[in-house]
Formats: C-alpha cells, sequence, structure tokens
C-alpha cells in the first residue's frame, strides 16, 4: 500500500469540484435527509417501472460490515456526485434494513445529521430482495477495494469508476478515478479531505463524518490510529458541523495549528466521542445471532491447491464480547451453524476484542483478542475437502507471527455437529485486527503451496498498529 500523499488528495478535491454547491434546504429540514429520501424514491421508482434505467445511476456502497465509516463515506460520496457533479447517484447501505438497529452508534450519527428515519431514508439490501441480476451497473466503492460477486453476477458490465478506501489495497479497477488507496484510521477521513473546497458542505454531513472518525479512531487520541489525514479531516469538519456554535472560539481557531493533542482536550469533541464509545460498546442486549452478524464481512476465495480449485464463501465476524461471555454452553456453535448455512459459508471466523471486564459496560482491565474458527461444506456444486481446509487454516493461523495465537482451553467447541470443524484461540497480539486477520486468511486459503511455518509476518497495510480500545471493528 502507497503511503498518505496531501497533493494527491489536494488534486482529487479538484476532479470532485465539478458544478456548483445546491442550494440549502429550507429552515428545519434536514438537507441530507431530503436528498437521501429522494435519491431512494428516485432509484426504486426507475428501476421497477423500467429495469434498463438503473443503468444510468452510480451505486456507491461502504462494506457488508455496515458500520458508520461505511454509511458515512457512502453518502458522502453519493452527495458530492449528485448534488455537486449533478450525476444520479445512491447510497446502497450492504446490510438488511432491520440490521440497521444493530448499531446504537450508527442510529446515534445518523440522528444528528437529522437523518432521524435511516429505515425509510436509506437504501438497504432489503429494498432490492428479489431483484436479479443487479439493476445497475456503474459502481463506486469506498471502505473497501472490492466488488463483491453479487453485484456482478449476470450483471453486464459492471464497472467500478472510483475507489475511496483506507484497507489493504488489492490492485483493481486501476482506471478508476478517484482511485484512493491510502492508511488512515478512517475512510470518512479521505471523503472529508477531497471534498471540493469551493463547495459549501451540508452542517449535517459534516457531522456525520466527524462521528465516524471519532468512532474509528478513539476520540483522535494520539495514541490510537489516528494519522494526519484524519487530524487534518476533523480540523476542516468541526468549523462546519454543529460543534462549530458551542466549541470556545479560541479552541476553533487553534484547529489550523494541527496540534494532533488539541482535539481530545476540546470539551465537546470529548463528549461526542465518549457518547458514540458508549454506544458502541454497549451490546449486552443482543443474543449470539446478533452479534455475529453486528460487524460481519464476507469473501470468496479460490482454493489454487486443490486439483479441482473450487470457489469458498468465508466470513469474518468481529464481536466486542469474550467468547464465553455470550458463547458458552454452545450458544456460539448454534448461531455459528445458523450464520454459515443462512451465508452458504465454508468458512467463518469470531474475532473477539474486549477488556477483561467488559460486559454490558465500558471496562478498563486490559485489551484482550480471541479466536473462534468453524469449517463446513457450505459448496452447492462440489464437495469441499473438508479436512484439508481446517487442517490448512489451523496450520496457517498458528504458525502467524503476527497474530500469536494459543490454544483456548476454555472454549473447546465441543457442540458441532461431525460435519463441522472447529477451533477456537486466545490471541497474543490484541493489535491485529481484522485488517491483518483478513488477508491472512486469504493467504491460507489461496496459497497454491501448504501454508508453513512463516518467518516473516504476512504483508499487511500500514496501518495495522491498531487501537486497543474495546470493540475496535476493524
Amino acid at each position: 500500500m502507497s503511503t498518505f500523499k496531501p497533493n494527491a488528495l489536494r488534486r482529487l478535491s479538484t476532479v470532485l469540484s465539478i458544478g456548483k454547491a445546491p442550494m440549502p434546504a429550507p429552515a428545519g429540514v434536514s438537507t441530507l435527509a431530503s436528498f437521501l429520501s429522494k435519491a431512494k424514491e428516485d432509484y426504486l421508482s426507475d428501476i421497477r417501472a423500467t429495469p434498463s434505467k438503473g443503468g444510468k445511476w452510480t451505486v456507491v456502497m461502504g462494506n457488508e460490515a455496515g458500520d458508520l465509516d461505511s454509511v458515512a463515506s457512502s453518502i458522502a460520496f453519493a452527495w458530492v456526485h449528485s448534488e455537486i457533479q449533478k450525476k444520479p447517484c445512491i447510497p446502497l447501505i450492504q446490510i438488511a434494513r432491520d440490521d440497521l438497529n444493530l448499531r446504537a452508534e450508527n442510529l446515534y450519527a445518523l440522528n444528528l445529521a437529522g437523518i432521524d428515519k435511516p429505515h425509510e431514508q436509506l437504501l438497504s439490501t432489503t429494498d432490492l430482495d428479489g431483484i436479479q441480476p443487479f439493476p445497475s451497473n456503474t459502481f463506486a466503492l469506498v471502505d473497501h477495494n472490492r466488488l463483491a460477486p453479487s453485484f456482478s453476477a449476470g450483471n453486464k458490465n459492471p464497472t467500478v469508476v472510483a475507489v475511496i478506501d483506507h484497507h489493504e489495497d488489492e490492485d483493481l479497477y486501476k482506471s478508476a478515478f478517484p482511485r484512493q488507496i491510502e492508511p488512515a484510521g478512517s475512510c470518512s477521513s479521505h471523503m472529508a479531505n477531497i471534498y471540493p473546497t469551493e463547495s459549501e458542505m451540508p452542517k449535517e454531513l459534516a457531522d456525520l463524518l466527524l462521528c465516524a472518525i471519532l468512532v474509528d479512531t478513539n476520540g483522535l487520541i494520539t495514541e490510537g490510529k489516528a494519522r494526519p489525514v484524519d487530524y487534518n479531516a476533523a480540523a476542516s469538519l468541526i468549523p462546519r458541523s454543529s460543534l462549530r456554535d458551542t466549541i470556545h472560539a479560541t479552541a476553533l481557531s487553534s484547529l489550523s495549528k494541527d496540534s494532533h493533542a488539541l482535539f481530545s482536550l476540546i470539551p465537546e469533541v470529548k463528549q461526542l466521542s465518549d457518547t458514540l464509545d458508549a454506544k458502541k460498546s454497549d451490546v449486552s442486549h443482543l443474543g449470539a445471532w446478533d452479534l455475529l452478524r453486528r460487524d460481519y464481512k464476507e469473501y470468496t476465495f479460490t482454493l489454487r491447491w486443490h486439483p479441482s480449485a473450487p470457489s469458498i464463501k468465508a466470513g469474518l465476524a468481529t464481536v466486542p464480547v469474550k467468547l464465553k461471555a455470550w458463547g458458552s454452553g454452545g450458544r456460539l456453535e448454534d448461531a455459528a451453524q445458523r450464520w454459515m448455512a443462512h451465508r452458504k459459508l465454508s468458512v467463518l471466523g469470531v474475532l473477539t476484542s474486549f477488556r477483561d471486564n467488559s460486559w454490558g459496560k465500558r471496562g478498563n482491565g486490559k485489551h484482550r483478542r480471541e479466536m473462534a474458527w468453524f469449517v463446513r461444506d457450505g459448496t452447492e456444486a462440489q464437495t469441499l475437502p473438508l479436512d484439508e481446509v481446517a487442517a490448512r487454516l489451523w496450520a496457517g493461523v498458528e504458525a502467524n507471527r503476527e497474530v500469536k495465537v494459543t490454544r483456548h482451553k476454555k472454549m473447546e467447541l465441543a457442540g458441532v455437529p461431525s460435519s463441522v470443524r472447529a477451533r477456537a484461540y486466545k490471541q497474543g497480539n490484541a493489535s491485529a485486527t481484522r485488517k491483518v486477520t483478513a488477508p491472512l486468511l486469504r493467504y491460507i486459503m489461496e496459497a497454491e503451496a501448504d501454508p508453513e511455518p512463516q518467518t516473516e509476518e504476512v504483508p499487511t497495510p500500514a496501518d495495522t498498529a491498531a487501537t486497543s480500545r474495546a470493540g475496535e471493528s476493524s
């Protein structure tokens, strides 16, 4: 992955600055909410009346975890593309409508941005149930950089025209423009930094992007995930946000001095960050099934080492609570089997991130991580070499010096059927997030040779030195 280039962001800002800023909405009406409701109504009307009309739209989406960064980034991109560039664009939230309730921090941030009926105002996968193939063929990707197969299957000439992301670069869509895949604590920081400087940003959009940055960087604390790009973005957003009217003028003027420590010292910023963190951390009302689907990402791998080279689906679910607190007594095994059958998965990894005393409240104990893995035959056309896949997975994970796992003696995962292989680990490196585990899993599944004990770490993004805050979702 390349390093952060401020000049590149400025060039992209110039490209995105076509046209004039839209007229402000009447007082008391959320500009952003009105835009989203109208875009959703028009898009659904087009594809239902004349499916071919979907071709005039660019569909922008974040990743399928549906976290606040993905939601905010996709909304921001759609606003710029539609309201400034004057080209039809609709943000698609890659989760089911009912799943919007699984993330309290999302609902809080959306409400701050005037999007108080997100189930009605946002286009979700539920709105497109039963429509095959996907009704549009022009896509923009934010907070990830690989188009999922479900959007290209049977779709004539699917084209990714833009990519803005902060994860590992999978080296695709080289002709996309903008194509900005750079390290950052939050993808929303990239969106804020490329926003056309001569166009007015709606206060609600500034609020939404700022909330996403605060969640992803743990309040912009200096010892966390935040990078210069995140501080620069926050400095540009705060004067445009609703915080502008409450922050002391001296603190507001100091933002231009690029003092990284300043952000966490501004009471209003810290209060907003603490509120978002509290809402994100409290998942005590969710059962095992909800926890697995709350922060979930899915991948397709080709097993090149096998003679028939089958393709399989794998999923990674990040859960901000230790395994025994919610998965003991067979609850994890039961929920994992249901979820794998529902998603037709061959491999499921459950990645926990928590503090020792964090169940239903914000704990201050030591940060820890665990892994639970399940392997089953999720393929339809052929039988998966179950024991071979499981053996490769165990060997690859146990040999990796980045995650540093040991067997989890208190989670034996005995409650699985004979057709499933399962194993749980404690993770020695609590800073190794899903941004480490996802590339590792791809390497294990797709490497043509058997995984060997590694003397060097699997290549991972430059920003994998992650926060040690419980509940971190990447």
